[in-house]
């Protein structure tokens, strides 16, 4: 059952799924660049209508890596079901934090599992496959209005260094870094999926935040959990306003592992 609760309480590294990607800068007489889809789902191993939304971001992102399609999925584990008969261990509470945010930015009554968000700004349950089709294919029609660029994903020792630019990033907006990993399952023991086994793609194992308005290049660095495995890692890089919680233009990358030194 879903679970509500208050708001107070580079280049040529790959040959398939995501290449080094950005919104197309516009020149004079250009076309304004057409926006990416950003598709953020909160969901818990614990809740048991949250199983149909992940397979939903698991169609979406094979659908995007498939097709080469500029939609990003990202996978973030609440950690406000772990008290309720099972711990989600890829569960976090700055996870649960960012959702608050967006209960506050989109004026909701409550956080709820599983909602899905399209580019900050269209949220609905996540499971509903209809939705977020006409969500994502509206995103993809919206003019960018910030270009992000990554020049450089490397993992090494579990750690990502990316190298990044961006451009037209507003005042009053961060880059969000976040390396997410696909193929992941879980086997529950407890709570409402106890005895499933659970899949899950492109779940977000590191993030972190820069203020481009400081450099609007330079480095940053993702830390790895000790169970990450760097082939199945990519970078997702979005530009988002603080204040209304939009996605202003975003790119995407898989890892390139660099072999450690004998």
């Amino acid at each position: 059952m879903p679970l509500y609760r208050s708001f107070l309480s580079a280049v040529a590294l790959f040959s398939s799924g995501f290449a080094l990607t950005a919104a197309h800068t516009a020149r004079a007489g250009d076309a304004a660049p057409t926006g990416p889809a950003v598709v953020e789902l909160f969901t818990s191993e614990g809740c048991s209508s949250c199983p149909p939304a992940d397979e939903n971001l698991a169609n979406i992102l094979d659908d995007a890596r498939r097709h080469g399609r500029a939609v990003y999925p990202l996978a973030w584990h609440v950690d406000y079901w772990n008290h309720l008969g099972w711990a989600d261990r890829f569960s976090s509470a700055e996870a649960s934090r960012r959702q608050e945010r967006y209960v506050a930015a989109l004026h909701l009554d409550t956080a709820y599992t599983p909602q899905m968000v399209v580019n900050g700004s269209a949220e609905f349950v996540g499971s509903d496959v209809d939705r977020s089709h006409r969500e994502i294919d509206a995103a993809l029609h919206a003019p960018a209005v910030a270009q992000v660029t990554l020049d450089r994903v490397e993992e090494k020792d579990q750690q990502i260094d990316v190298t990044y630019s961006t451009r037209n990033a507003p005042a009053g907006s961060v880059l969000v870094v976040a390396a997410v990993e696909r193929g992941l399952s879980s086997v529950v023991g407890r709570g409402e999926n106890g005895g499933r086994t659970l899949t899950h793609e492109n779940v977000v194992r590191a993030f972190t935040q820069i203020d481009p308005a400081k450099a609007d290049h330079g480095n940053a660095t993702l830390h790895l959990p000790a169970d990450a495995k760097p082939a199945n890692l990519s970078v997702i890089a979005f530009v988002q306003s603080t204040t209304t919680m939009k996605i202003l233009g975003a790119a995407a990358a898989d890892v390139a592992v660099v072999a450690a030194a004998r």
